[in-house]
């Protein structure tokens, strides 16, 4: 199944979950993992009555919610996180459906600003409940932030939970397909040896203030997903700069932008007003495809396409022309026959096809965007040192515009905390296809000194969705292997397993 994280997504495992119990939480985002998680099971749901989530006073089981009630093989401990999972899994498995009262007065305002109190009612009722009852097999946490394994009979699911320290309201919540964690890598040899064991291409770069430590087919282009959009944040930072645009302009959502999820903004009416620094962030953090849409429209598209041949691209005309996300959905999957080919033509015959393209309705949900579908010849195409070089762009406007830090690192694409991170700053992209998995991080310390990881993979057979955790495990171990991180990883492990021996 395809869910939205796959559709021009960030394609970082989703569960950024860490060991030790701890959860790599999204700076102020409500990230609603639910769409490609629909089901057609009939809820069975037991319990009734208000629960603490609603505001109402804790209800003792009846006989029959005994009865019917999943017995959780996990004990939810009484912390903040703890007690707010519980009470989640309880309004999930509730008789009646949750409604946005549920929710007004447990949300923060970083998730209302994202998603409204009656929409993430609506979700649930329509994705998640329908399932059910759900039950708790294994909990992860701390005092704030936790990750639930829940079950029912026919699928799986990880619940993320952060909970904001200050007002004790819900920060962070989204649901997603567990995954199986990929054992770290101890050197590099190791890891260019697991990349070139996946599945299909890979193109692999790990550059260190200049040095290669790692190269595999660096200057081979590839399909790159939603790390294209770091083109995008190059050309509106090139405008801010020029005076062309500011952070806080205004910007409005139109029909005619809407594309399909990734992303929360598909998800706002016609008439939606925002401002740039935030439809920014979205497109970068939750790799927002509306928001990167809008970004081209606002900038134009020969804007991003200058910034594509600023950045040392080694042949622009690959990105020629620099496709929005909802013409690449319309090019694969709304209307095939026109995208038929598109390799073989040139860059004036594919903007006739665009044209014709921008009276078509969108007339897709992400259901339609299929698995099935590995062509990967409609994207957007680079080589790993093509993206070094534009992180490296990147990082040069950040000097005098720190937005950009702000901006690219509020995910960090990490499948576990670093312990005693070596850097100051780490931006982040990755993007994700079926057939496509991609990343590119830049660490930047104190002094300056950066460290860049890019891995891009693409499988004409295959969507590659079981080798995403071990992709962004081996570019997280790419980080820090060599590095003061590294030696505090390897401490923190050994004190662990020093604890675990003590009687």
């Amino acid at each position: 199944m395809t869910s939205p994280s796959d559709v021009l997504g960030r394609a970082v495992p989703t569960r950024d979950t860490a060991r030790g119990g701890r959860l790599v939480g999204y700076a102020a985002v409500l990230s609603l993992l639910l769409a490609g998680c629909s089901f057609e099971a009939e809820s069975t749901s037991p319990s009734a009555g208000p629960t603490l989530l609603d505001g109402g006073e804790e209800v003792p089981p009846s006989a029959d919610d005994d009865a019917s009630a999943p017995e959780h093989s996990v004990d939810f401990p009484q912390t903040p996180a703890g007690e707010a999972t519980q009470e989640v899994v309880e309004t999930l498995n509730a008789s009646a459906e949750t409604t946005a009262e549920d929710w007004e007065d447990r949300l923060h305002e970083d998730v209302t600003a994202e998603v409204s109190a009656e929409d993430l009612a609506q979700t649930l009722n329509l994705n998640i409940r329908p399932a059910g009852p759900w039950r708790a097999v294994d909990y992860q946490g701390e005092d704030y932030e936790a990750v639930t394994v829940i079950e029912s009979e026919t699928t799986q699911l990880e619940l993320h939970l952060r909970i904001d320290e200050e007002d004790q309201l819900i920060q962070t919540l989204f649901f997603a397909d567990p995954q199986a964690a990929a054992e770290p890598a101890e050197g590099f040899e190791e890891i260019h040896q697991r990349l070139e064991d996946l599945p299909g291409d890979v193109s692999a770069l790990v550059v260190e203030d200049g040095e290669h430590l790692l190269q595999i087919n660096p200057d081979e282009p590839a399909p790159l997903a939603s790390v294209s959009k770091l083109y995008v944040m190059l050309a509106l930072a090139d405008a801010v700069e020029a005076g062309e645009a500011d952070w806080t302009d205004p910007m409005e959502l139109t029909e005619e932008l809407r594309s399909l999820p990734s992303g929360t903004l598909q998800d706002q009416p016609e008439g939606y007003t925002t401002i740039i620094a935030d439809v920014a962030q979205r497109m970068i953090e939750v790799s927002d495809n509306t928001g990167t849409d809008m970004l081209i429209d606002y900038l134009g598209r020969e804007a991003v396409e200058d910034a594509v041949a600023e950045a040392g691209h080694h042949n622009p005309e690959l990105i020629q022309p620099y496709l929005t996300t909802r013409e690449l959905f319309q090019l694969r999957w709304g209307h095939p026959e026109l995208g038929e080919d598109w390799e073989d033509l040139e860059v004036d015959e594919r903007r006739e096809v665009l044209a014709e393209l921008e009276d078509e309705p969108l007339e897709l949900d992400y259901r339609d965007v299929s698995g099935e579908d590995v062509d990967l010849s409609i994207d957007w195409f680079a080589s790993a040192t093509d993206i070094a070089v534009l992180l490296d762009e990147l990082e040069d406007r950040a000097e005098d515009q720190p937005e950009l830090h702000t901006y690219m690192g509020a995910n960090p694409g990490l499948v576990s905390p670093v312990e005693e991170p070596w850097w100051e700053s780490l931006v982040f992209k990755g993007g994700g296809l079926p057939g496509v998995v991609t990343g590119a991080w830049q660490a930047v310390d104190a002094e300056g000194a950066t460290r860049t990881v890019v891995i891009l993979a693409h499988h004409e057979d295959s969507e590659l969705g079981e080798e995403r955790a071990e992709i962004f495990q081996l570019a997280q171990d790419a980080l820090i292997i060599g590095t003061e991180s590294e030696q505090a990883q390897q401490q923190a492990e050994d004190d662990e397993d020093d604890d675990a021996d003590t009687p």
